[in-house]
């Protein structure tokens, strides 16, 4: 009897696991986000003369050399918050990844910054495991971050303004995606 209430329970948990995260298949906009606290909301740009400056993160490139936001100003930036240990987060970064590959460059980045207390060594070793090829290796303190809830992205205008914030899975490659960010780095 003890076994087949455990095997219930556990058809149970490997259904809402699966029902969580999709079953493989890849989330967009209409869907229920992963995140059950995040709205799931379409992006939806702040107008160019309301955006704010962004909060200040401090985090290292991948030489460990220390850095700002401010050191990415002048082009389009979509920072990501993410951690290792995040499902939500791990779904979201082949599509972070193919965005960097194919619109990363002078004028737009995908800055993917990586909560880990492990710090730089888990994460090469997991952009090796999983095949990511385009995104740089950024770390911070998590410490600097309490609470935070991830994956958290912020779109950057040119002047470095945040033009867009969300938390929660997004598909990157899609349409809407595309569009937001191909509108703001036509800005001026």
């Amino acid at each position: 009897m003890v076994l087949v209430v455990a095997l219930l329970i556990l058809a149970a948990a490997a259904g809402a696991l699966t029902a969580m995260l999709g079953s493989g298949r890849r989330l967009s906009y209409t869907e229920p986000p992963v995140n059950p606290s995040v709205s799931g909301k379409l992006i939806t740009l702040t107008a160019e003369d309301k955006r704010p400056a962004p909060k200040p993160i401090a985090f290292t490139d991948s030489q460990g050399r220390a850095m700002t936001l401010d050191d990415v100003k002048g082009r389009v930036v979509l920072v990501n918050l993410w951690a290792t240990w995040c499902p939500p987060c791990v779904a979201e970064m082949p599509d972070l990844d193919a965005l960097q590959g194919k619109l990363g460059g002078k004028d737009f980045q995908v800055t993917a910054i990586s909560l880990d207390r492990a710090g730089r060594a888990i994460v090469e070793r997991w952009f090796a495991q999983a095949g990511i090829k385009h995104l740089a290796i950024h770390n911070a303190n998590p410490a600097d971050f309490p609470g935070a809830l991830l994956p958290t992205s912020i779109l950057l205008d040119k002047k470095g303004r945040v033009a867009w914030t969300g938390s929660g899975i997004y598909a990157w490659t899609e349409a809407e995606a595309l569009d937001a960010i191909t509108a703001v780095m036509a800005e001026r």
